[in-house]
């Protein structure tokens, strides 16, 4: 098993990353046809996204490096946090590309262009604080799909933390949707990790896909069939909230 490990800071992902425009493009990767990709980590809100889109996609130009500039330039604390460098540590290794720059605060980082390399059955990506699981997954799912298949992950982290998917929306969401475009992704969660100072959650990833993917079409929103809630929470989270409910009910006077 090979293992990338660092400290992990959890920072909140963009939604407006999700939107960008032609222009937006064009401006976050300069030079588009010869040396390097550049890529301006400044764009739009300036947050990690940048960082995981950019190096999970970067094996779709594999001859050329990838560099990344003002990384997180709009956030309080600019720079690689450590959760960032467990994503791209573990997307680098899948797409069989060596970074420099990968350390914390770090507002530049470099991946070199594509070689091939040896990779285990099984990679680790661990994070000694509660960073989102979910986050480091963005950043492998598709080199994992592309570059390195039948490969198996293990994620250590947060799996149910602040500002981010948690690990049931990985299994309950992503992949069925996935599922329409003909990818198989399998997400297990061994243990969870709240962001409550407490022990490490743990999943594991296998994902295959079938080859060119289909495309996916979400045009109609269709009718709701099915309401189920999921909770997951630490057990002194757990002990506040039923303490919490049971003081509503007290108060509360029945209408029965």
């Amino acid at each position: 098993t090979a293992r990338f490990q660092c400290v992990c800071l959890y920072s909140p992902g963009s939604r407006q990353c999700c939107s960008m425009s032609l222009r937006d493009h064009r401006s976050i990767m300069q030079d588009a046809t010869e040396g390097p990709l550049q890529i301006d980590g400044a764009t739009l809100e300036g947050g990690g996204q940048v960082i995981r889109s950019s190096l999970s996609l970067a094996f779709l130009q594999p001859s050329r490096p990838l560099r990344l500039h003002s990384i997180r330039a709009g956030r309080p604390k600019p720079g690689l946090a450590n959760q960032h460098l467990v994503g791209a540590r573990l997307a680098a290794a899948l797409s069989g590309r060596a970074l420099t720059g990968d350390y914390k605060g770090s507002t530049e980082l470099v991946a070199a262009a594509h070689e091939e390399r040896p990779l285990p059955p099984s990679l680790e990506a661990a994070a000694e604080t509660a960073g989102a699981v979910t986050l480091m997954l963005q950043a492998a799912l598709p080199p994992l799909l592309f570059c390195a298949p039948g490969r198996q992950l293990l994620l250590r982290g947060g799996t149910d933390v602040n500002f981010s998917p948690p690990a049931a929306h990985s299994a309950l969401v992503l992949a069925p949707l996935l599922a329409r475009m003909g990818v198989c992704l399998d997400t297990r969660v061994a243990a969870r990790g709240f962001n409550d100072g407490g022990p490490l959650g743990q999943v594991t990833v296998a994902a295959c896909c079938e080859t060119p993917l289909p495309p996916l079409n979400l045009t109609a929103r269709g009718k709701p069939t099915s309401l189920r809630a999921f909770v997951a929470a630490s057990d002194a989270a757990a002990c506040r909230l039923l303490a919490e409910v049971g003081s509503r009910n007290k108060s509360t006077p029945s209408t029965r």
